[in-house]
């Protein structure tokens, strides 16, 4: 039996349609608990329910996150001294080490905390 190219077409689409969204999955489910930023700082704690909380010093900042894509998140941080618009980072998380590249270029780098 003779398979249309419309057909594999669509097939394909869809498999790459569940492995992408299986990718921003395992970026969402991966990020949640709480990380120390190595050599600084800051630790930040991300639930499963799109909030974050940063705290640095004797400030804490508090919001939501939301993933754009697998590998850029949005992030809506509110303190009582600190007002700006969100802010859309580059992100990576490879074994226990989370990456945001801030917009001024400023490179974060997170340990998973125990």
């Amino acid at each position: 039996m003779a398979v249309s190219s419309s057909l594999l077409r669509a097939l394909s689409g869809l498999v790459l349609a569940v492995l992408l969204s299986g990718c921003d999955m395992d970026a969402e489910q991966a990020i949640v608990g709480k990380w120390e930023e190595i050599d600084g700082p800051e630790v930040v704690e991300f639930d499963a329910e799109g909030n974050v909380v940063l705290q640095f010093e004797d400030m804490a900042l508090e919001g939501r996150y939301e993933f754009l894509a697998t590998d850029r998140i949005l992030l809506d941080l509110r303190g009582p001294r600190v007002t700006s618009d969100p802010i859309e980072a580059p992100v990576r998380i490879e074994d226990d080490v989370l990456t945001f590249t801030m917009p001024d270029g400023r490179v974060a780098t997170y340990g998973r905390a125990n």
